[in-house]
């Protein structure tokens, strides 16, 4: 089993709304790694250097799928409301992934 580096990351509330409101095409993960390498999927990130998928823990995952939701959502709720919720997803935010 190949080992990766664990990054430690800091989600921004900033970076999940604008993603969300869909101002950003970087989900917030993304915009916090080399995103012309790597690519931040909900279960996984993939590297186009080395051409695999780097499966993350499942904190990442519920993460991302929570993210998701709310950006299928957010064109019924009011900015407030999703602001409100960024700011809940950044505390439940993976602090690493791997790389």
């Amino acid at each position: 089993m190949k080992s990766y580096d664990i990054v430690n990351i800091k989600v921004s509330s900033d970076d999940i709304f604008e993603y969300v409101v869909r101002n950003s095409n970087f989900c917030p993960i993304e915009v916090l790694i080399d995103n012309q390498r790597y690519a931040a999927y909900d279960p996984f990130i993939y590297d186009s250097v080395a051409k695999e998928m780097i499966d993350q823990d499942d904190i990442y995952e519920d993460f991302c799928k929570q993210v998701s939701h709310l950006r299928s959502q957010a064109s019924e709720m009011s900015g407030e409301e999703i602001h409100r919720i960024c700011v809940e997803l950044e505390e439940i935010a993976p602090k690493t992934i791997k790389l």
